[in-house]
């Protein structure tokens, strides 16, 4: 991934369950998108999120 090992300010993540499914390694995905911010995440979404993060 090209965000593996970056920190950001910020981050938003659109349709994590998207992400999820049209990924090769889904959740890890996910997972990188989530840990990058250091100060806010924003999570915008219209489907379900996955049972994780629900």
């Amino acid at each position: 991934s090209v965000v593996k090992g970056l920190e950001l300010d910020g981050v938003i993540v659109v349709e994590p369950a998207r992400i999820v499914s049209d990924t090769e390694h889904g959740m890890r995905s996910l997972y990188v998108a989530l840990t990058r911010p250091t100060q806010r995440l924003t999570v915008v979404h219209a489907a379900e999120l996955p049972a994780p993060l629900r």
